[in-house]
């Protein structure tokens, strides 16, 4: 949402309120400048517009969140949900790109301007400790949510969110990168990464396309992929007592990188080093592969008949090793909402995210969109296990996963990341080359 659109929406909201503006004109306006049907009705209603509007009192505050893209509906409608409850808070929810370095992108520019174009963020987590340091975030106090409350969460998210002694956002679910396999095909999924590309090389392509599919494209994505084969074959970016100290150089990276190389091509499309999550779950969905890396929301549209072939023929496995390794991780992931330090309305945007926090969102988010919410109580609810089993096999998962490298550099260390490993994968240099551009790329940025 720009600036124009928000001064506009304000004023409608003014307007309707006070009787200086009809139903109709406010609905007209309101989709003009980008709402769409349903949302302008909302509002209205939520102003109490409408003659079947119960709640409405004259002191609707409009609240604006941009979160990243959502194939399931499921954000759209628990706005929706919480608009109903005409409690003198409005949501205009906005649906964003899937790309993160475009999210990214949006919310620096914005916050770079002081601009309020959106009170609420969905943030990555990796961005709460930059965005803390720059001031772009309000802090969320005690007072609004109290220390009793937050014992009911995951530890790891809210670590996740904690810089300097302070809570710059709610977490509103985790992530842990899974193996998707094809249980019509496959009856013991594999534990390593040798194991699995055999198993995908005698059904590829002599029963399905591919192999395997994953996110080989030059974005936030590839990082991820990277150092979940980085980790299992024993390696990491940064020494872990010490980020100042680049260890990516190593014989495990060089086995590690050498591994997805050889996978594009060959078990994998040649194209997987333009593929992004929704690419790989698409053609999963299709039926195109026996294995595939992705992150627990595409549970849930898998088993959706309307759009997958592949429904009630697969289950997913911790992350594999290599090398001389015996255990799998699988990279730390998920998203929480954090509030624009510049926005006119943080107590406001603060209900709303109070609401997403709670049992009832919670609960709805895991049994629709099949993400890790953070609310412990989700893992032994008994309607959720019914609808999404897997959650069951999470506890394990969440017990090894690991982080991407943690620095407050860590925007630069991503991009060098993604440039160089995208490099070896597309053949531009070699595994030796761009590991040891990497390292040096590397040592530079954290020893700023």
């Amino acid at each position: 949402m720009i600036h124009e659109q928000r001064e506009v929406i304000d004023e409608i909201i003014g307007k309707i309120r006070s009787g200086r503006m009809t139903r109709r004109t406010f609905l007209e306006r309101a989709v003009a400048v980008g709402l769409s049907s349903t949302a302008a009705v909302s509002l209205l209603e939520a102003c109490g517009g409408t003659s079947n509007s119960t709640g409405g009192n004259g002191q609707t505050t409009n609240v604006t969140w941009l979160n990243g893209h959502d194939a399931s509906g499921t954000y759209s409608y628990l706005t929706n949900a919480f608009n109903k409850q005409n409690n003198g808070v409005h949501v205009t929810y906005t649906d964003g790109p899937s790309d993160t370095g475009q999210l990214l992108t949006i919310f620096t520019t914005m916050l770079r301007a002081h601009s309020n174009s959106y009170d609420i963020m969905s943030m990555d987590i990796i961005w709460p400790a930059e965005f803390g340091a720059n001031g772009w975030t309000t802090p969320i106090s005690t007072t609004q949510w109290p220390t009793s409350e937050r014992a009911n969460y995951l530890p790891g998210p809210l670590q996740g969110c904690t810089y300097n002694g302070q809570l710059w956002a709610a977490p509103l679910f985790t992530d842990a990168g899974l193996i998707y396999y094809r249980t019509d095909l496959v009856t013991t999924p594999p534990n390593s990464w040798t194991d699995m590309v055999t198993m995908a090389k005698s059904f590829a392509p002599s029963k399905v396309k591919y192999g395997y599919l994953w996110q080989g494209a030059q974005y936030e994505g590839l990082v991820c992929d990277f150092v979940e084969v980085l980790y299992g074959y024993g390696g990491n970016v940064l020494d872990p007592n010490n980020a100042k100290s680049v260890t990516v150089n190593s014989a495990e990276a060089q086995q590690a990188l050498s591994e997805m190389v050889s996978w594009v091509g060959t078990i994998s499309p040649a194209a997987v080093t333009t593929f992004k999550e929704e690419d790989a779950r698409n053609s999963w969905q299709n039926g195109d592969s026996v294995f595939m890396r992705n992150w627990p929301y595409a549970y849930s549209l898998g088993q959706d008949p309307a759009s997958s072939k592949i429904v009630g023929k697969f289950d997913v496995h911790p992350l594999l090793y290599g090398g001389n390794s015996t255990v799998g991780h699988s990279n730390i992931g998920g998203w929480q909402l954090g509030i624009n330090a510049f926005s006119k309305v943080p107590d406001a945007a603060w209900k709303f995210i109070h609401y997403m926090l709670s049992l009832e969102a919670q609960k709805y988010i895991a049994m629709n969109a099949s993400e890790l919410t953070t609310l412990e109580a989700i893992y032994s609810d008994a309607d959720v296990l019914a609808k999404v089993p897997f959650f069951g096999k999470m506890g394990g998962i969440l017990k090894n996963a690991l982080p991407r490298p943690v620095s407050p550099f860590y925007p630069d260390i991503s991009n060098a990341i993604q440039l160089r490993v995208h490099n070896a994968l597309t053949k531009q240099s070699t595994v030796a080359a761009a590991l040891s551009a990497l390292q040096a790329d590397l040592q530079t940025i954290v020893s700023k």
